[in-house]
């Protein structure tokens, strides 16, 4: 009964926030906000991300990017950003949401010794945001680490002096926070100079921003299956009203202690989404030479002559392949380098030794990302480290008997994990290094150099890639 009642709340709420409002978000920053050292910051800079990210959930969200590179909060410091023309046009823009990242330029010495002044400067930048006509929101975010010194910002300002102070403003001006600096402080190797981050790291930021702009303070995809449907919504169901933090979805930033109609209100706002999805390929097309991403960023052309099978996948259709010269190549979907990921597939064939997606060698750096062993058929990964302990990561889980199996690939950034129909069947059990970087195009179903017996045999269906780490 308890469960009925929920679904009827969830189909109603559904309803509710299909018809949302345009929200408009103002990005307010520094050079990390702009987008420097990003080879194409209007694609890449994390507001450019967060706007593409948000649009998965509502096509009507618009997201500005105002950072000014060099500039500081502090009213005194050498740029001040209150002083730039990005400060007016921000305001004139008339946001519904304001994020404000500063503080990393403030570190520096001649800065920072008018640090008396950085509580006093920053509410009064959040009063001049909240006295708009629009009455935007605004949030104020922990600056990203900065890794070593350079460009005289120091690390241990940041970490020490600047994030304590950003807490107090957050409860002197019971402002929302974004902790940025926890959520990039493992991925130095995204940060090229120390300090501003590449475009995956600049992904990272959009990712930790997205579920709160959206309403909840955690992810809703409790399975952690990539997919937020009525599995969760299970769960949720499961703790109703009870004190369960990993359930405590909304409201934002920290929760209430209760699980109860504000969590399922921040549910049903990413119902049937996939949160954090980089690529989709569902297979589902009846005929042509192109595979279409769901995302629309990475259509597939198929190469040979692979059959689509409208009706035979284990979800919808699926594209047979005849192992022999049959491929779908893809542009590149994420460098293994750059962090976590996960990649999720099904798959149908009966023959050792071939693969299932891998990235092209043509430039010498490209490997099999999933495959089975020649030997027994057992699904395995060739993505190493580049250590000349680290082997590729093979299973006992045979996956070449003619029946539809689900595999998932995660790295977890210090370890490779496979899995087979929702079991884990193997993983490291040291912890690795950054994998081997490449920005080569990719293979689905055929290995890295399109070797005559790497061509997979068989069906695949649901093929999805997630720039996060997805442990069951």
């Amino acid at each position: 009964m308890r469960t009925a009642a929920l679904a009827l709340v969830v189909y109603v709420v559904c309803g509710l926030t299909a018809t949302s409002q345009a929200k408009l978000v103002a990005c307010v920053g520094d050079s990390i906000t702009y987008g420097s050292g990003i080879a194409n910051r209007t694609v890449d800079s994390y507001p450019a991300q967060l706007q593409r990210i948000l649009r998965q959930y509502d096509l009507s969200w618009e997201v500005q990017n105002f950072g000014v590179s060099g500039a500081t909060l502090l009213s005194r410091g050498d740029l001040p950003y209150i002083r730039q023309a990005a400060f007016a046009n921000a305001q004139a823009c008339n946001p519904d949401i304001v994020v404000i990242k500063l503080g990393t330029n403030d570190s520096k010495p001649q800065n920072w010794q008018y640090k008396s002044d950085f509580i006093r400067d920053y509410e009064n930048m959040i009063d001049t945001f909240r006295s708009l006509p629009s009455q935007p929101q605004v949030w104020i975010c922990k600056p990203v680490p900065a890794f070593y010194v350079n460009f005289n910002i120091r690390p241990e300002v940041i970490r020490d002096e600047i994030l304590p102070l950003i807490d107090q403003i957050a409860r002197e001006k019971n402002a929302p926070v974004i902790d940025l600096y926890t959520a990039l402080q493992n991925s130095g190797h995204l940060f090229p100079d120390g300090i501003h981050p590449n475009a995956e790291g600049a992904g990272l930021m959009a990712q930790a921003i997205v579920p709160l702009l959206l309403g909840v303070r955690l992810l809703p995809d409790f399975e952690r299956d990539g997919v937020v449907n009525f599995v969760d919504f299970a769960r949720l169901a499961l703790f109703w009203r009870q004190n369960d933090p990993s359930f405590d979805v909304a409201p934002v930033p920290n929760g209430d202690g209760l699980i109860d109609h504000r969590d399922l209100g921040g549910f049903v706002r990413f119902w049937m989404a996939y949160p954090g999805m980089i690529a989709h390929w569902k297979f589902d097309e009846a005929e042509g030479e192109v595979a279409h991403d769901t995302l629309g960023r990475l259509t597939g052309a198929a190469h040979g002559s692979p059959a689509w099978q409208p009706g035979e996948g284990r979800i919808g259709g699926a594209l047979s392949f005849d192992g022999v010269d049959d491929y779908v190549g893809t542009p590149v979907i994420l460098n293994p380098g750059a962090g976590p990921f996960s990649v999720f597939v099904w798959v149908k064939g009966d023959r050792p030794g071939q693969a299932i997606l891998s990235q092209s060698n043509k430039t010498g750096t490209g490997e099999v990302w999933l495959g089975t062993d020649a030997a027994t058929g057992a699904v395995m990964t060739r993505l190493t480290d580049g250590s000349r302990i680290t082997q590729p990561l093979l299973s006992a889980a045979v996956i070449t008997d003619g029946a539809w199996h689900s595999l998932r690939l995660v790295w977890d950034g210090s370890g490779r994990h496979l899995y087979v129909d929702g079991q884990e069947v193997a993983a490291d059990k040291r912890k690795l290094n950054a994998l081997k970087s490449s920005d080569a195009d990719f293979y689905i179903g055929a290995g890295k150099d399109l070797e005559a017996a790497s061509f997979w045999g068989g069906l695949i269906d649901d093929l999805r890639v997630y720039g996060r780490a997805l442990i069951p």
